[in-house]
């Protein structure tokens, strides 16, 4: 993501409600699976420190958009959001990569605790580092995709292997790798409880500002009381940054902003926009138009014509004619 529409999306997603109801209103459909009193914040980086060829030790480091632990009756389970603008056509083993991490870093911390309590029973835990009863916590990702234009890269690992057509038969004994790619086009804004269903909603619209506009005001209560994060982030997923800005109109007081009202005004900083163009445009016509004139006028005297001709075949005052063969 870039920084910006990076740090806008994190910030939506450092709430609870926002976090949860993404992954119920996509993957899980609508059904609330994840409440926001379950979820943990877990840092965004993963590594990994392994030895090179020479023994040396290196670190593999990956940096998650948003990463929560969701407890659970008895344990838990990790869910992780990777927010892209455009399409990633690696996006499968870029997933798999940060969820391998996530599982290796699992292992780790068995590994280290087994090892500080000496709490192996044989020979095959000790060399594996974990106990025969261990389990790691499940980990899901999401592909939170905000591009204006379809997603046209891989769903899955399948899709990015050449596979040769003589070694066909080992298909059913590869692993595939599923992207959960979650974007406006593919989810039912129904779905989501918080804002999350404005956002999708919009974002299903950026093409077609007539009907994004028709829908806000359609809906002028709600949006009326948009929080700054939704309106951050709408500014940001929309491209509409330039022109969407909180100011005493659009400020409620009350950590809200008024969408109506901003509509408003990004019609007329348009209309403004517009008009300044149409000034700049204009004077460029004008002043490309007036060069083909001075350089008709010019050939026609070097011809020989008198003024009055020239006024005559190029359609100007007498005067005008006389200003240009001055000049």
């Amino acid at each position: 993501m870039s920084q910006r529409k990076d740090l806008a999306v994190k910030k939506f997603l450092e709430k609870p409600e926002n976090f949860s109801d993404l992954f119920n209103g996509s993957i899980f459909c609508g059904r609330q699976v994840l409440r926001a009193d379950m979820l943990e914040r877990l840092p965004g980086e993963s590594a990994l420190t392994f030895p090179d060829k020479a023994g040396q030790k290196v670190s593999e480091r990956r940096y998650r958009d948003a990463i929560c632990k969701a407890s659970g009756s008895t344990t838990y389970a990790v869910f992780a959001v990777e927010g892209q603008e455009k399409t990633h056509y690696a996006m499968p083993v870029r997933e798999m990569l940060y969820d391998a991490l996530n599982y290796a870093g699992q292992i780790k911390e068995l590994t280290d605790r087994h090892r500080r309590e000496k709490d192996y029973n044989n020979s095959a835990e000790f060399l594996s580092g974990l106990l025969a009863e261990d389990r790691l916590a499940p980990v899901v990702t999401i592909c939170f995709y905000y591009g204006t234009s379809e997603w046209d890269g891989p769903r899955e690992l399948f899709d990015i292997l050449d596979i040769p057509e003589e070694f066909e038969d080992m298909k059913p004994f590869m692993t595939n790798y599923k992207v959960n790619l979650v974007q406006a086009s593919d989810v039912d804004p129904e779905n989501f409880r918080t804002d999350l269903k404005l956002i999708f909603r919009l974002l299903s619209m950026a093409s077609d500002g007539k009907e994004m506009k028709r829908y806000i005001r359609e809906r002028s209560e709600e949006f009326s009381h948009i929080s700054y994060e939704t309106y951050d982030c709408l500014r940001e997923l929309l491209h509409v940054d330039k022109w969407w800005k909180i100011n005493e109109d659009t400020n409620s007081g009350k950590g809200e902003v008024n969408m109506c009202k901003a509509l408003e005004e990004i019609a007329e900083m348009a209309r403004q926009e517009g008009v300044e163009l149409g000034k700049k445009a204009g004077e460029k016509e004008g002043f490309e138009q007036g060069l083909l004139l001075a350089k008709q006028v010019i050939r026609l005297a070097k011809e020989g014509h008198s003024v009055e001709e020239m006024a005559e075949i190029c359609g100007i005052p007498a005067e005008k004619i006389r200003e240009i063969t001055e000049d």
